[in-house]
């Protein structure tokens, strides 16, 4: 199955324009038109993967990676889901996206059946301590394309590859003519060179009227390519749009074999677009409307907020990322985090953008009450502070490293000796429930906890409520473990 090709013009003899002689004008024709046979060959098979005969029209490369990205966070979270366990999903439509993941990562695709045999399991097997970079980077690589795309996306690099070389859009059509036989309208050539100079491959320069593009530096002319390499390899296996880190490296023929992560979050690479439309709304200082839409909702169910979006939250325990948000609700402005694993779509309102720094310093003000990332109490009340109180044993002496992470983990909450090996850690919160699952790992050593509603000075009345959640939880842990 042939999958993917990087395709580079053929080079001939360089001469200038004052001694061009015939040969080398009969070699450069002769190797262009070469050039064209080739690649019309690898685009014709490359625009399909062959697989059994029923499934010769399906098709690889696809035009929108929403639906597929949608499949390939299903199979690596839930992968015990079998195809009849993704509803409002059509039989055929399941098995085409099975067929595409399973062609992009056949090296860690894992199928199992189930008890009665009648159904099989697909899920994906990641073990990120042994991978030199993220397999699903390669999803990122499954773009769509016709024959003239990909033809006029070579020609025009081939024709301004020198770096001091330099054409108007009407020179480029006539060169695609007369030198590679390829015919194309002159809107066509000057789109396409537009397109390429917001992706940053070429550049522009004004000559009168005339806009004339050249050929940008590329990687590999830096005189620090080969040092930055390193750095590359460590930026691509971790953070954020690693996929660019990723697509150097392959350029460069390059292969990581320095570093390795041992605690990776390789499924997050999926919601990059979405991170990057909103990286760019957080710099421009642009409001933005999003899409959300949990895994148990169907489109039809989804919602629309709007706001002003500020900073990304990246959790430091699961790796999921949140993008923070000052949204203008029916009774007033707030701040919101939304997941961006349930964000489907980013529409940036470029007209409607705000000029000052009022929202980030509110939100520096809010952050030092915020735990995690909710900025409202699941449960309200009538003040808008929580105080947690929490009373703990450990013995100084043997289990020092208890109140070391209680200082070291609390956000900077208040740690006090109240007697023998007991201690009180104190925290003013927004949502106390956010706490619990941290206050949970001390199982065995809680001697109380309290909750009060505060405004920020004063104790207000206790919440019983949410104390009752906490102990029943701890109670019914209790009961699974039989303590």
């Amino acid at each position: 199955m042939i999958r993917f090709f990087v395709l580079y013009p053929l080079s001939y003899p360089a001469c200038s324009q004052d001694n061009r002689s015939q040969e080398n004008n009969h070699f450069k024709k002769a190797a262009n038109v070469l050039y064209i046979l080739i690649l019309s060959f690898f685009v014709e098979k490359t625009s399909f993967s062959y697989y059994n005969n029923d499934m010769s029209d399906f098709q690889e490369l696809i035009k929108n990676i929403d639906k597929c990205r949608d499949y390939v966070r299903d199979f690596f979270v839930y992968g015990f889901k079998s195809r009849g366990d993704f509803r409002g999903k059509s039989a055929r439509t399941y098995d085409d996206e099975r067929r595409r993941i399973v062609s992009w990562l056949p090296d860690h695709i894992r199928e199992d059946f189930t008890e009665g045999g009648k159904s099989k399991n697909i899920s994906l097997q990641i073990d990120q301590k042994k991978l030199d970079t993220n397999p699903l980077f390669s999803i990122w690589q499954t773009k769509s394309f016709t024959s003239r795309d990909l033809s006029l996306h070579f020609f025009i690099l081939k024709i301004l590859e020198q770096a001091d070389t330099e054409f108007s859009a009407a020179e480029l059509t006539d060169i695609l003519m007369n030198e590679y036989a390829y015919e194309a309208d002159l809107q066509s050539v000057r789109r396409k060179c537009n397109e390429y100079v917001e992706e940053g491959l070429l550049s522009v320069r004004k000559e009168g009227k005339t806009t004339l593009y050249r050929r940008e530096v590329c990687f590999s002319e830096l005189p620090c390519a080969k040092e930055l390499l390193d750095l590359i390899c460590c930026f691509q296996m971790y953070q954020p749009l690693g996929i660019i880190g990723y697509t150097i490296m392959a350029g460069q023929n390059r292969n990581n074999s320095i570093y390795r992560v041992k605690h990776g979050f390789p499924a997050f690479t999926l919601e990059d677009e979405i991170l990057l439309s909103l990286l760019y709304a957080i710099h421009n200082r642009y409001k933005v409307r999003v899409r959300i839409q949990s895994n148990r909702r169907t489109a039809e169910e989804s919602s629309l907020k709007t706001g002003y979006p500020l900073q990304i939250f990246v959790s430091t325990r699961s790796g999921r990322r949140f993008i923070c948000m000052h949204t203008s609700g029916k009774k007033k402005a707030h701040f919101t985090c939304m997941r961006l694993d349930q964000i489907k779509e980013v529409t940036i309102l470029s007209d409607e953008k705000t000029a000052d720094s009022y929202f980030n310093e509110q939100l520096s003000e809010y952050k030092q009450y915020v735990w995690g990332v909710s900025f409202a109490p699941m449960i309200p009340g009538r003040a808008p502070l929580q105080k947690v109180i929490l009373t703990i044993h450990a013995d100084e002496n043997k289990e020092a490293y208890i109140i070391q992470r209680l200082l070291r983990e609390g956000e900077g909450g208040t740690v006090n000796k109240t007697d023998i090996n007991t201690f009180r850690y104190e925290k003013t919160v927004k949502d106390a429930m956010e706490m619990f699952p941290w206050i949970r790992s001390f199982t065995g050593r809680i001697a109380d906890m309290k909750i009060y509603a505060t405004d920020g000075e004063r104790l207000l009345e206790e919440n019983k409520t949410l104390e009752k959640i906490f102990f029943s939880d701890l109670e019914r842990s209790y009961l699974l473990y039989g303590i």
